[in-house]
């Protein structure tokens, strides 16, 4: 399974952006929960682009979707990944719960790649896992504008001890 991890992708203009806009008070997320067969896992999230088996035509859900597209060329440029459709795009803000960890899932059944863009400083202790044969793969940890870059695996992140986690994800072919 190839990794692509890179920490040094965004313009200044786009980490002023985040930092003014996406992480401002004004950026609106919504209370959700994980597809799984137990609704234990609340999340908040920003849907850009819904999932397509969720929307009825191709268009954005959000006002805010020019940036992230622009966000996502940024880094698909810098490191020669090429790409023709996005089946989901969503701001996820995750939270200290009981749980250590949600449900280890995969976002699609179909072949698709998956960008997770980190938004924001928060406790190391919140690793995305990718599992490989059901076995932990690679730990990512979380830095402050670091993209990461896999193909469809099982995975999951592990929610933090204090404060929130904010990440961008994409899933595309």
């Amino acid at each position: 399974m190839k990794v692509i991890e890179d920490s040094n992708f965004l313009s200044k203009s786009q980490k002023k952006h985040i930092e003014n806009v996406i992480l401002g008070n004004n950026f609106p997320f919504y209370y959700t929960y994980t597809n799984g067969p137990i609704n234990d896992y609340p999340f908040l999230a920003h849907i850009i682009l819904q999932r397509p088996e969720l929307r009825n035509h191709n268009d954005f859900n959000s006002p805010h979707y020019q940036f992230f597209i622009e966000i996502f060329k940024s880094f698909c440029d810098k490191n020669n990944i090429k790409y023709s459709k996005f089946f989901r795009i969503a701001v996820n803000l995750t939270f200290k719960l009981k749980q250590k960890k949600p449900e280890i899932h995969i976002d699609h059944s179909f072949e698709h790649k998956q960008l997770i863009i980190y938004l924001n400083d928060c406790d190391q202790s919140a690793k995305t896992i990718l599992l490989k044969n059901n076995k932990k793969y690679k730990e990512i940890k979380p830095e402050k504008y670091k993209g990461v870059c896999f193909d469809k695996c099982k995975h999951y992140a592990l929610y933090p001890k204090t404060n929130a986690r904010v990440v961008v994800v994409y899933t595309f072919i």
